[in-house]
């Protein structure tokens, strides 16, 4: 009998295609938007993903020393929802591909001045805050991580040194208000 040994980077690989297809799951069944809310989308849709994400440096499978800049824009559509929101802000200090906090400054959407949350692989969960500091809604944006052509990065870039620079994304936004 042969014991199969696997590597750290291959467990944690699996256990976060397992976690993103469980909050894939979750985020599809739970899509009907609450009484008084609305639904938009920024970045086109997961089939036609019109968003642009860009890290600098690239994210790795090797946690950052320091934050990492973080652009991500798009076009909004939806009831009410016309324009471009625009996030510049960072991914903080331990940022991998595997995981990263991302905190900052959101443009071109009224009543929402900042964004914050977390994103687990390709799947971002954050929420939105007005200039009080009150959340006013939340968005799931999903980076596409494959079938990428250049200059966009793929999946297996974490691998190299340069890492995950630049994707495609899509969301669904979420407005409380």
């Amino acid at each position: 009998m042969t014991r199969r040994t696997y590597s750290k980077a291959a467990v944690l690989a699996a256990a976060g295609v397992a976690l993103v297809m469980g909050l894939v799951s979750i985020t599809a069944a739970s899509a009907k938007p609450a009484p008084g809310t609305r639904l938009c989308t920024w970045g086109g849709t997961p089939d036609n993903p019109t968003g642009v994400v860009t890290l600098d440096p690239g994210t790795t499978n090797t946690p950052s020393a320091g934050p990492i800049a973080v652009h991500a824009w798009g076009p909004l559509a939806g009831p009410g929802c016309q324009g471009t929101m625009d996030f510049d802000g960072i991914g903080r200090a331990g940022a991998s591909c595997e995981s990263v906090i991302f905190e900052g400054p959101v443009y071109g959407v009224p009543g929402v001045t900042r964004l914050f949350g977390p994103g687990v692989g390709p799947q971002v969960h954050e929420f939105l805050y007005d200039r009080e500091g009150n959340v006013v809604g939340s968005d799931q944006p999903l980076v596409k991580a494959f079938g990428n052509s250049a200059p966009n990065s793929n999946a297996l870039d974490c691998s190299t040194p340069q890492g995950f620079r630049q994707g495609p994304f899509s969301s669904t936004v979420e407005f409380y208000r």
